[in-house]
């Protein structure tokens, strides 16, 4: 798991020291992947104690293992190609590792559970990608309905209750809109799955569920043109509707079990 990702999931646990170390480390990984616990302690005006409680809080043994993480993320980086086409490719097989990898069960629960199903987007990415998941997950006899930014938010927060469940997606995970939907949804006590790219954000760490995508970047002087990938959204849906028809499948050949030894004398 990514070190953005660690934060993002144990951000509620984190106290003021640890987001004052967090804010350290976060964009100088490099160096501190080279420095002792005593220099990073030193680096950030606190005690050694205090730098392992923070490892510890991020759910990791201790700081040899932060130390770890840094140090191949940091690897993976300087080991991809150096063509976008690469870097592209590379961010695709990392999401869809991940989210292959991952435990749905809980989120899939919840799907089906949940007396409706709705998903939020703004701008033209979001909005596509919303369709796409609104498209798809019919086939499995659930239904999105579809929520954009504006009025349709303000209706949404008047008649969600505790028993629906909403999908927040977004790129960066900070727009002022989104956010405040999401703190909006929390206070009500709404579940609320994220959907953002994979770094450090407020809204993940507003939710309780959090999916990632892995994207690239390319600046106009790196590409003669502003660019960022983000294919990754689209594969990501449709890895999690294969992987909630898989569900299902299991869940009902488990029913169908239970059924039959029930007949049994």
């Amino acid at each position: 798991m990514k070190l953005d990702e660690l934060f993002n999931e144990h951000r509620p646990q984190l106290g003021d020291n640890d987001l004052y170390i967090w804010n350290y480390i976060a964009p100088r990984k490099r160096a501190c992947a080279r420095l002792s616990i005593e220099e990073l302690a030193k680096r950030c005006n606190v005690s050694r104690t205090t730098i392992l409680r923070f490892a510890q809080k991020l759910g990791l043994q201790g700081y040899s293992e932060l130390k770890l993480l840094m140090r191949m993320e940091l690897d993976e980086q300087q080991g991809q190609a150096p063509d976008y086409i690469g870097q592209a490719c590379d961010a695709y097989r990392q999401m869809m590792d991940a989210i292959c990898q991952k435990d749905c069960t809980d989120l899939f629960r919840q799907i089906d559970q949940a007396e409706n199903l709705y998903v939020f987007s703004s701008g033209m990415l979001q909005d596509a990608v919303a369709r796409e998941l609104c498209r798809v997950f019919p086939v499995g006899d659930r239904w999105f309905f579809h929520i954009h930014a504006g009025s349709e938010a303000d209706v949404l927060l008047q008649n969600v209750t505790a028993r629906d469940l909403v999908l927040i997606l977004s790129v960066s995970g900070e727009s002022p809109h989104v956010l405040s939907l999401a703190q909006a949804l929390k206070v009500r006590g709404i579940p609320v799955v994220s959907v953002t790219r994979l770094r450090e954000n407020t809204l993940a760490q507003l939710c309780d569920t959090r999916l990632y995508v892995s994207t690239i970047e390319m600046t106009e002087q790196e590409l003669g043109a502003q660019y960022q990938s983000t294919t990754s959204f689209f594969i990501l849906i449709e890895l999690l509707f294969l992987k909630y028809m898989e569900y299902r499948k299991e869940a009902a050949g488990r029913d169908a079990g239970n059924a039959d030894r029930a007949e049994l004398p």
